[in-house]
């Protein structure tokens, strides 16, 4: 998701997911998005809010990435 709140309502919006659940899930995406501000190790974020534009965003990086290191 694109930010903390959309995660907490698509989280919510389930039905199927306990509070404290919820509450796991938020402070682990709080904790992987404080790490990736961390330099050096956000060297490409994607927001994954459109699978098909995701994955190519992915892809072109990934294999960007192949054809710099060969």
């Amino acid at each position: 998701p694109p930010d903390i709140e959309t995660l907490e309502d698509r989280l919510r919006g389930r039905g199927d997911t306990s509070e404290e659940s919820i509450q796991k899930r938020l402070a682990q995406a709080k904790n992987e998005i404080e790490y990736c501000k961390t330099e050096g190790k956000g060297d490409k974020v994607i927001i994954n809010d459109d699978l098909d534009r995701t994955f190519k965003e992915l892809d072109e990086w990934v294999m960007k990435d192949l054809a710099t290191s060969s």
